[in-house]
């Protein structure tokens, strides 16, 4: 299977000083023991709506990339572990406003997401008294 992702060698610690990462712009994803009590799909599921916001943080702060420490996998091919939730959110439609692809770097241990720019929203202003901006029931002309 291809990847449209680059493929990082060396060391991970490497990207730090490259793209000039701040301590907010790394994700490291080794929470430690969890708790037994949550099942490990919803643990799953959760860490993608983390991946998800995280990015989206990162975007809104006006960052150039997020760096998500994942750790390499030690399971069997096809289990779920928080590198195969990253690499599937990363390849996924919901990610596609959010990141450039061709600029991500896939990493055996981390994942370095290169962050599209906010897009620039620009809110026409609304002139009081224009008649495309009048309704019957608003006789000051704001909608």
């Amino acid at each position: 299977m291809t990847t449209p992702f680059q493929r990082g060698l060396g060391s991970w610690t490497q990207y730090r000083s490259m793209f000039d990462l701040s301590v907010s712009d790394e994700v490291d994803l080794h929470f430690g023991p969890r708790d037994r009590s949550v099942s490990y799909d919803q643990v799953m599921r959760d860490l993608i709506s983390l991946i998800e916001d995280k990015v989206r943080d990162a975007q809104q702060r006006g960052r150039s990339y997020v760096m998500f420490i994942h750790g390499s996998s030690t399971s069997r091919r096809g289990r779920r572990t928080a590198r195969s939730q990253v690499r599937g959110f990363m390849r996924s439609k919901a990610a596609t406003p959010l990141i450039e692809r061709k600029y991500c770097i896939q990493h055996n241990t981390v994942f370095i997401a290169k962050l599209r720019p906010m897009p620039d929203v620009t809110v026409a202003p609304v002139l009081l008294g224009d008649p495309a901006n009048s309704s019957p029931n608003n006789s000051c002309g704001l909608v």
